[in-house]
């Protein structure tokens, strides 16, 4: 899908879930029926009258569907109507996006955020070899995966280890140790699990065809470049690095995502 509207739809993600967290799931009555007829057809007729007369706005073709949304009663059409409500929602809201965007104008910068977990024992780390990702296939990286829409990035860390490794890790056994800034907008949050329960297996086969304990101190040559210069920097004890910025603070790389 076009990078804005996957921005858009993530954003309305997280608004769900935020709403859900503030009020719960709601099951409240509809409020609608056949006496929004007559506001239906009036909207429709003033779209029209717009359309035809270039005087057309977003906020004719977004009334027009929401009357039409409050004129049915019956279950399967309004949820086809509130589908198309909200699809005109998020098309317009891509509208403003591109309208911020135009050249001369700075964006508001917007971050990719990743999770990654350390698991540590005896002076090793847990790596896993990539397989039928599309990237880094065949390489190694630690446990690790993108942040979804409304969720903590402890819950993320605590869930991608549980999803690739097999180990439940509570979430106060998680320390934060490092932050790293990849050109253009990535943004990698290390942890370090201090404890966790179970021995690490290989959980998704599909995305790893091995797993292995490697020295903090020598990790495979073919390991990932950003994993391994974060390692390095932790086990400097440096919590923030840049990573595939030039000296001008400009993107050396547009790096392919995960």
């Amino acid at each position: 899908m076009p990078g804005s509207l996957a921005r858009v739809l993530a954003e309305i993600g997280a608004e769900r879930a935020a709403q859900d967290a503030r009020w719960g799931i709601q099951d409240i009555p509809d409020g609608t029926g056949p006496e929004g007829a007559a506001a239906a057809g009036r909207a429709k007729d003033e779209t029209a009258a717009a359309s035809a007369d270039g005087t057309l706005t977003w906020r004719h073709i977004l009334i027009e569907e929401v009357l039409e949304a409050f004129a049915e009663n019956d279950p399967e059409a309004l949820r086809t109507e509130l589908i198309q409500v909200a699809a005109v929602a998020a098309k317009w809201a891509q509208a403003l996006d591109r309208r911020t965007s135009r050249p001369g104008r700075k964006d508001r910068f917007r971050a990719v955020v990743d999770v990654h977990v350390l698991l540590v024992r005896d002076g090793e780390v847990l790596l896993m070899r990539r397989a039928g990702t599309g990237y880094g296939d065949g390489r190694w990286h630690l446990p690790s995966g993108h942040l979804e829409a409304g969720e903590s990035a402890v819950h993320a860390a605590v869930r991608e280890a549980r999803e690739e490794t097999g180990v439940a890790i509570a979430p106060e056994d998680l320390a934060f140790v490092h932050v790293m800034h990849r050109a253009p907008e990535r943004v990698g949050l290390f942890f370090l699990a201090r404890n966790w329960d179970g021995e690490p297996y290989n959980a998704e086969p599909g995305k790893c065809s091995e797993i292995a304990w490697c020295p903090l101190d020598a990790l495979p040559p073919d390991t990932i470049d950003y994993p391994a210069a974060a390692v390095r920097a932790i086990t400097a004890g440096q919590p923030f690095a840049l990573h595939g910025w030039d000296p001008a603070g400009d993107a050396e790389h547009h790096e392919p995502a995960r």
